[in-house]
């Protein structure tokens, strides 16, 4: 039985009343990225740091977005994408709001 890594991070993810958050692995090339503005080196290396200490296992709280298709459109937590490419990681954790089921 392993130990839980904690971490404390502030990482906003607004979930509309009623809805579930899901969360599952997606391979990497089948992600883009929502915003491709320009990244702090320092931001990514920490994020860097953070998945070297969590390995093999992920990092929580895991990237967010939404899907589109079977892309998933990553919103929240690119340095941790780019961080997972830099590793040569095959598939993130991500966590997106589920679409409510007919029978709820």
């Amino acid at each position: 039985m392993s130990n839980p890594l904690l971490l404390a991070e502030d990482r906003g993810f607004a979930v509309p009343p009623g809805e579930t958050v899901a969360s599952g692995y997606v391979a990497v090339h089948m992600v883009t990225l929502a915003c491709r503005e320009r990244m702090a080196v320092g931001d990514v290396d920490r994020a860097y740091q953070r998945r070297l200490q969590a390995a093999p296992a992920q990092p929580w709280p895991p990237p967010t977005g939404r899907w589109e298709g079977e892309r998933f459109i990553l919103e929240d937590g690119r340095h941790d994408f780019v961080a997972a490419l830099m590793i040569g990681v095959e598939f993130i954790l991500v966590a997106w709001v589920a679409p409510r089921e007919a029978s709820l």
